[in-house]
């Protein structure tokens, strides 16, 4: 199996098993008996043991262990932790098997991530080619789930995440060919630089303020459009759209939005984000929810591209890395969970007010991006790095390294 082959369907299956873990765990939570206060609970502890583990566990493994190894290891390690969901369990209990898959599972990602970068960088591999596998993987995943929950009812759901994990560690058994992935090269702290840089803090903020309200529609989307009558291929076809917008967006974002300055980004996803989470607390016509869904591009992809442009623009090269770091585990992970552990109980006595609450968290976001731009100002301005002209530019003296 050639090494694109190998990483593509590492990233199908991964973001298939994702698509189920991320948009329906809150449906057959509340199916299984849990309320919208336990199923907070339950998730919130699986995002802090991610942000642990993404921020600490992960460096510590990939300088430690050969990535093809580790790729094999983590497989099993979520696979053999996903089992523990087939079991009986109360709260106490979920809520360990959660903290489990969530120092195990979650790594996938940032692996392959790791693994797609180094095939670019080596040539062996087009990033966005793999990688849309992965997009590819999430859309089928929802279909899957629609289809199947519809016909054998929520209980099915925690079998498509469980069969999807043994069949992504089956798949990993096949060695890519060719390639020998060793270590990576250790990295130096980068983290203290990073807290005394003020611009880079406010970008950071107003990234946990924006990516963390979507901790209420991870938990709960899924089984708010069924409550509000959206059958189950509806609401599939509802979680699918988003996934689209964002697609697009980061498809046509570079072209479109890279002149405008990091601030003016952040502000325009603050806004996005107000508007949706408003739309979605108002009681308006079912049809609104598509708005809604179109509104993803606005509110995750943008904020995720203006992340990505401060970083680009306004940092150093050698303190890339650690800001891609911070971001996962503080923002992506950390921040979603604690946004979840507010909107679990406001979601199980209102479900449209928990909803607001997420829109009128959005609004400091406007005054951060107000204090970032005076902070840009006065700060040094960084060399920005220039966009490849080529997507696979030529290997590295480390890259090429840790492949051979």
């Amino acid at each position: 199996m050639s090494f694109r082959v190998w990483l593509s369907a590492r990233f199908f299956l991964f973001f298939l098993t994702w698509s189920v873990y991320l948009s329906y765990w809150g449906v057959w939570l509340l199916d299984a008996g849990f309320d919208g206060t336990d199923v907070a609970l339950i998730v919130t502890a699986g995002l802090l043991a991610r942000s642990a583990s993404v921020a600490f566990l992960y460096p510590l493994l990939c300088r430690i262990a050969p990535l093809g190894r580790l790729a094999q290891l983590l497989a099993w390690g979520s696979a053999a932790t996903s089992l523990l969901y087939l079991a009986p369990a109360g709260l106490p209990s979920m809520v360990a098997v959660s903290v489990l898959v969530g120092l195990c599972y979650p790594l996938i990602m940032p692996l392959s991530e790791t693994l797609a970068t180094i095939g670019a960088q080596t040539g062996r591999a087009d990033y966005g080619a793999v990688r849309y596998w992965g997009s590819a993987g999430f859309i089928a995943g929802l279909g899957l789930c629609g289809l199947l929950e519809s016909a054998y009812g929520s209980p099915v759901l925690v079998w498509v995440f469980v069969g999807g994990c043994l069949l992504m560690a089956l798949v990993g058994l096949v060695p890519p060919s060719g390639v020998e992935l060793g270590p990576a090269p250790p990295a130096r702290a980068a983290k203290r630089t990073l807290l005394g840089h003020r611009p880079y803090l406010l970008v950071l903020a107003v990234s946990v303020l924006l990516q963390g309200t979507h901790g209420i529609y991870y938990a709960f989307g899924a089984a708010y459009f069924g409550g509000l009558g959206v059958s189950h291929a509806g609401v599939s076809l509802l979680l699918g759209l988003a996934v689209a917008a964002e697609l697009l967006l980061f498809k046509y974002a570079l072209p479109l939005l890279g002149a405008r300055s990091v601030p003016a980004l952040f502000a325009l996803a603050a806004v996005a984000s107000v508007l949706r989470w408003g739309l979605l607390a108002a009681p308006l016509p079912v049809a609104v929810l598509v708005a809604s869904q179109v509104l993803h591009a606005g509110t995750f992809a943008l904020t995720h591209f203006a992340h990505a442009q401060a970083v680009r623009l306004h940092l150093p090269q050698n303190l890339w890395a650690t800001a891609h770091g911070l971001y996962a585990a503080v923002a992506m992970s950390l921040g979603s969970a604690v946004m979840t552990a507010v909107a679990g109980p406001l979601y199980s006595g209102s479900p449209r007010l928990a909803f607001l609450v997420m829109a009128a968290l959005c609004l400091p976001g406007l005054l951060l991006c107000r204090a970032l731009a005076g902070a840009l100002r006065g700060a040094r301005p960084e060399p920005a790095a220039p966009v490849p002209a080529t997507p696979t530019p030529a290997p590295t003296e480390t890259t090429a390294r840790m492949l051979d």
